[in-house]
């Protein structure tokens, strides 16, 4: 299975905060890098900003996740017994 891609979109805004949004998704690298290359080239607005990211780095765990919410349970355990 090959890796697939997202091109988001962010607005930037002065007095709000930043509004982001999915402008491409579900794109083969080929797809997304040329979608990303028109964007940004036909871009004329300072304050959009167009990222190319990969659906792997956005979905995946690392390994140690699940250790470090045992601990984390098993730390807040002795606090909720001491608040009975």
């Amino acid at each position: 299975m090959k890796d697939k891609y997202l091109i988001i979109e962010q607005h930037k805004f002065n007095v709000f905060n930043d509004s982001w949004s999915v402008k491409y998704s579900n794109q083969t690298y080929e797809q997304a890098f040329e979608k990303y290359v028109c964007l940004d080239r036909l871009n004329e607005d300072k304050d959009k900003v167009y990222y190319l990211v990969s659906c792997n780095h956005l979905w995946t765990k690392p390994k140690d996740i699940k250790k470090e919410s045992e601990e984390i349970k098993t730390a807040q355990e002795p606090k909720q017994q001491e608040l009975l």
